[in-house]
């Protein structure tokens, strides 16, 4: 069934565990930071294959599933994308410089735009796989 308030669509339908979900959302923002923070400074090139974009996106698109699953609320789903893709950039990650390095202000626009653009294609992505695996879950139990 669609979610009929735009309450609902957004936290989903248990309040608290969106709470507990954005809370995920800021944990997720810090590790992300401190692990791309680590990848650029210490240059590694086993930690740079090993999980760079592609397979951060699956990652990312993974726990969005997993969240959209427990709980729907595509806000939510936005909101952890968002903040992993955050910390990505504020490391330089995914920037392609041509020139020297952007200033502070310059560097939290690329990083809120990036970041919103990923949300809306990779969060929206892992809310669809998640509702649409809960509910043929849902489906399946209810004719059995």
């Amino acid at each position: 069934m669609v979610p009929v308030d735009t309450r609902t669509l957004l936290l989903g339908e248990d309040r608290k565990r969106a709470r507990q979900w954005s809370i995920g959302a800021g944990i997720l923002f810090v590790a992300s930071l401190c692990y791309f923070a680590v990848v650029r400074i210490a240059d590694v090139r086993l930690l740079d294959s090993v999980l760079w974009w592609q397979g951060y996106a699956v990652l990312l698109t993974i726990f969005v599933a997993a969240q959209a699953y427990s709980n729907g609320g595509i806000g939510v789903s936005w909101l952890l994308v968002f903040a992993a893709v955050a910390g990505v950039i504020l490391n330089f990650g995914g920037i392609a410089l041509t020139m020297g390095r952007p200033g502070l202000l310059r560097l939290i626009g690329y990083a809120i735009i990036g970041s919103a653009v990923a949300a809306a294609i990779v969060g929206t992505l892992g809310f669809a796989i998640g509702t649409a695996v809960r509910r043929i879950a849902g489906y399946a139990l209810r004719t059995e």
